[in-house]
């Protein structure tokens, strides 16, 4: 069957990336700047937006703070407690790789 219409153009060959084109370390440090000063100004805004003094009481720490600041204390304590278990996680993860080389090893038959 043929048509009476002008026929499609042909698809140019694709083309791999140009130089510049592909993801490096420094665009990704550069996203990951810009991510951050994104957060920072965020954080910036809710703090300024919430002034106002709560009481705090935690143990023997009895004190006046304003309410963004004291959110933040928690937040910051929450990452640091977090950051600890996954910590030795890991460490624990690496020591039972270590032990477990070190066994397979020993236990290999020699090449030869």
């Amino acid at each position: 069957m043929s048509s009476d219409g002008p026929s499609p153009p042909d698809a140019p060959p694709e083309q791999g990336p140009y130089p510049g084109e592909q993801h490096t370390r420094l665009s990704g440090a550069w996203t990951a700047l810009v991510i951050g000063l994104l957060a920072l100004v965020l954080i910036l805004v809710f703090i300024l937006q919430n002034l106002q003094n709560v009481e705090l009481s935690f143990l023997v720490f009895h004190g006046h703070l304003p309410l963004a600041v004291a959110l933040l204390f928690a937040v910051i304590l929450g990452a640091t407690i977090v950051l600890a278990f996954g910590g030795a996680r890991i460490a624990q993860l690496r020591m039972v790789a270590r032990a477990s080389r070190r066994r397979g090893a020993k236990t290999s038959p020699p090449a030869g």
